[in-house]
């Protein structure tokens, strides 16, 4: 039987992939982003979700390039 891919594996992968969608979904569950916390989930609602954060004014896109770089620092990416 396989051994289970732990998830931080399958952030790292797809992070080397630069699927930063895939990155921050998976980021998004962990319970211990510390600081990074609120701009990772951010970043993954603002994908899923970009003309609720248009209507707040904010730019999705900047969003997320504030989540990836969260994510980065977060996880030595």
């Amino acid at each position: 039987m396989a051994k289970p891919i732990a998830k931080i594996t399958l952030l790292r992968e797809a992070a080397a992939r630069q699927d930063w969608t895939r990155a921050l979904s998976i980021a998004v569950k962990f319970p211990q982003l510390g600081a990074h916390k609120a701009a990772i989930t951010r970043a993954r609602d603002a994908i899923q979700n970009p003309g609720f954060y248009e209507q707040l004014g904010q730019d999705p896109e900047v969003l997320v390039q504030i989540g990836i770089t969260a994510l980065q620092n977060r996880y030595q990416l």
